[in-house]
């Protein structure tokens, strides 16, 4: 009788078990399937989206930098410019980025575009029934193969990249989200990817500090790195470290003292249509509202709405 009960209760906590867990694994219901699985892109891809961008006629030297010497319509050196050299290709991106489920790749070129439009651009590519097709071409757009991907709630991919700008001597760097939609903006962007940032650091060391807010102060702001962290759904986080200092570049006001080098870190959880700043964020907002320091950290990044 004893080894009954023991079996009964056995019994009773396995199917107790297997309940909770399809209870468990049923209530996540906000988690959209995983996206189509991404045919890892060749460099003979790369070479064929190339040729789709450049009229049959890029090249490959032998260091397999792909190139073309035609510049795009509605780049800023549009046509064929010996001036410029027309473009290199700066890195292929692959992803469902306009439509879950959608085969498609972002294909960063350099060398068509002006200081203003971040000196390239982006080809939109899309792959039916293994046959690529070019979608679009947009100036400004930076997304390469060092981005990074989380997927919307919708099944499509949040493109995260890092970029780094200098005028004037000041370095901005910035962690930015990338709308990228089946359709351009409207005029007046209409050839223009839209933007928006998780956070933005300046560093004045390039002109000792001239054009700072305060003159008297070097800023020494920079970001080290954006990674993903995995969470308890298909949709990854993103975390972005920094590092902020301060330090005197003229004899002046003592408003803004020196700092010594401080690292930060925060967490952006990613809600499906949004990202929420979470882990961290407060310490960096704090930082933020400081009169002296050069820096911009958001709460909520979204996409973009056309």
């Amino acid at each position: 009788m004893k080894r009954v009960s023991i079996l009964v209760l056995l019994l009773v906590l396995c199917l107790g078990g297997a309940w909770y867990a399809f209870v468990a694994l049923s209530a996540d219901d906000d988690t959209p399937d995983t996206p189509l699985a991404q045919v890892p892109l060749t460099f003979a891809d790369e070479t064929t989206l190339a040729n789709l961008a450049c009229g049959g006629h890029a090249s490959v030297d032998d260091k397999k930098v792909v190139r073309c010497r035609v510049c795009p319509q509605g780049s800023d050196f549009a046509g064929s410019d010996s001036a410029t050299g027309g473009w290199t290709n700066g890195g292929v991106l692959a992803g469902s980025f306009t439509a879950p489920e959608m085969d498609e790749a972002l294909m960063r070129v350099n060398g068509c575009e002006s200081h203003a439009n971040s000196f390239g651009g982006d080809f939109l590519f899309r792959r039916d029934g293994g046959k690529w097709s070019l979608v679009r071409y947009a100036s400004g757009g930076t997304a390469d193969n060092t981005c990074l991907k989380s997927v919307w709630g919708d099944g499509r991919d949040a493109v995260i990249c890092q970029n780094e700008d200098m005028h004037q001597g000041i370095e901005s760097n910035a962690v930015q989200l990338m709308t990228f939609d089946s359709m351009p903006p409207p005029a007046p962007a209409k050839d223009a990817y839209r933007t928006v940032n998780f956070v933005v650091t300046e560093d004045g060391s390039g002109n000792c500090g001239a054009f700072d807010a305060n003159p008297a102060m070097m800023q020494f702001d920079r970001v080290d790195k954006a990674s993903l962290v995995p969470t308890n759904t298909s949709r990854p986080s993103v975390r972005v470290k920094v590092t902020l200092a301060r330090a005197k570049a003229i004899k002046g006001s003592e408003d803004c003292p020196v700092t010594q080098p401080q690292s930060y870190s925060v967490t952006w959880k990613n809600l499906g249509d949004h990202f929420e700043a979470a882990e961290g964020y407060v310490g960096l907002a704090a930082r933020a509202e400081d009169k002296c320091c050069e820096l911009m950290v958001a709460q909520r990044v979204e996409p973009y709405r056309y």
